[in-house]
């Protein structure tokens, strides 16, 4: 599937420059000195950290000579299954939980999240029909997990205040609406290409 995978140029320092700089802050709220970052906020461990470790993984995948066109179906499935999986598994409270109070926990978070990354950009350059839904999946999680933490008046995480939960919630509701956006937008894009 993945044939010569070897180091390659692209924008040299540029890119590599940015991957490297995307990974270490993404790592970073993981350390000793900077946990109390994930520790105190809800909000950044779900809307900054996560997020940014999925980033470093793509760029990273972009440092790298990978055949990620003509493949089969299948192949842009699995990558798609595992980026949609992975995000769910770690909006759950409880993963929330064990990844800030076990640090194999944490690790573990770190390596399933940089390789969503790393997979997503293969995930994008399959059909784009397979593309569309699992974004449109994406957005509805998002969009329900954000409404379910803003509802709650329950502390659904034990390591976090409820109002940090509630805010986190809406910040889920906001990158849902800006991803469906988004996505609107490169469709339109995309027709509009096509057409003329």
């Amino acid at each position: 599937m993945w044939t010569n995978v070897k180091k390659i140029p692209i924008n040299s320092t540029q890119t590599l420059a940015f991957s490297t700089l995307s990974l270490a802050l993404a790592i970073a709220p993981s350390l000793p000195m900077f946990r109390f970052l994930i520790a105190s906020s809800m909000t950044f461990h779900m809307l900054v950290q996560i997020p940014l470790l999925v980033i470093a993984g793509y760029f990273l995948s972009k440092q790298l000579s990978v055949n990620i066109v003509n493949q089969p179906l299948y192949f842009y499935l699995s990558c798609w299954l595992w980026v949609l999986l992975a995000s769910m598994f770690w909006m759950l409270p409880i993963s929330l939980d064990k990844a800030l109070l076990d640090p194999n926990w944490d690790i573990f978070k770190i390596l399933t999240l940089l390789i969503s990354g790393f997979l997503l950009r293969s995930a994008l350059a399959g059909p784009k029909i397979l593309s569309l839904f699992f974004i449109g999946s994406t957005v509805m999680m998002l969009f329900f997990i954000g409404y379910f933490y803003q509802d709650s008046e329950l502390r659904l995480c034990n390591s976090y205040l409820i109002e940090s939960q509630k805010t986190a919630g809406l910040g889920l509701f906001i990158m849902a609406l800006l991803l469906l956006i988004a996505s609107i937008l490169k469709l339109r894009k995309d027709i509009s290409n096509k057409i003329i």
